[in-house]
């Protein structure tokens, strides 16, 4: 049995658990006629998104203002499966991430303004990763666009190889210091007039996400993306301010947290300056 917390529309709802566990879930009217604190019976749930952490709920609610509910779901349901059928643990902000450049991608090729950038060595380099974006374009054809190009499977594994979850001993709570180094980027960002407002909010906010997981996640030992930094010339290149922009973010966190290993953010974090661009 679920409990509602808000009704996302007939067929999907924010829940609560009989353990006060936050979900989302979905299934056919199953919201009809319903309000918030109605029971849901739970043999009329087809889907149930668990929602791990007050994290995954802002995540899911930030994602909700701006990209319409299917992608959401769609892509949740991906990762969801491809994770678990290849026992490949991903840190959180992926369901950001990934669904955000789905609907992207999407909105680019309605758009005719979408670029191909072939991806090379990925099907070489990262077998298992490719495997599980080449099924995982196969369902977003299905359920979304059937005009995704070939070229989005190199993307959609560039998404899973970036957020590779590896499991360490004892947990470090890095609130404090993240919250010191987004205040120290925010006020770069001022510098170059990029400042949150309610045209570009969508965009600040993801900004703001994916560095908050990269900075709770630095000290995880990992390889670098080799992949990424041999296209850094080329982005480089192709967005030159944007890419000075995230080059001076990704100094101030290395200098203030000492660890330099993952130079390949840099491509990240170039591609949600040039969208606030």
């Amino acid at each position: 049995m679920y409990r509602i917390v808000q009704a996302l529309n007939n067929n999907v709802a924010l829940v609560k658990d009989a353990y006060g566990e936050q979900a989302v879930v979905m299934g056919l009217g199953i919201t009809f006629k319903k309000s918030k604190g109605d029971l849901i019976v739970s043999d009329k749930i087809e889907k149930v998104f668990s929602l791990k952490s007050k994290e995954s709920k802002d995540n899911f609610l930030t994602l909700l203002r701006d990209v319409p509910l299917d992608f959401i779901t769609v892509t949740y349901d991906v990762i969801d499966s491809l994770t678990s059928k290849y026992h490949y643990p991903v840190q959180e902000y992926i369901y950001v991430t990934l669904t955000d450049h789905i609907y992207c991608a999407y909105k680019a090729i309605l758009d005719n303004s979408y670029q191909k950038s072939e991806i090379t060595r990925l099907s070489k380099d990262y077998k298992k990763e490719y495997e599980m974006a080449t099924e995982a374009l196969e369902r977003f054809r299905c359920q979304l666009l059937s005009d995704f190009p070939d070229d989005e499977v190199g993307r959609i594994a560039l998404h899973f190889i970036n957020a590779k979850s590896l499991t360490v001993d004892g947990k470090k709570s890095k609130v404090r210091t993240a919250k010191t180094l987004l205040e120290k980027i925010q006020k770069v960002l001022k510098q170059y007039d990029i400042k949150r407002t309610k045209v570009n909010t969508h965009f600040y906010d993801r900004l703001m996400v994916h560095l908050t997981y990269f900075i709770e996640y630095l000290d995880r030992s990992r390889d670098d993306n080799m992949s990424l930094l041999e296209m850094e010339d080329q982005i480089k290149e192709t967005y030159p301010k944007a890419y000075q922009i995230a080059d001076e973010i990704y100094r101030i966190i290395t200098t203030e947290t000492g660890i330099d290993d993952c130079q390949s953010e840099r491509f990240y974090i170039t591609l949600h300056i040039q969208r606030l661009l």
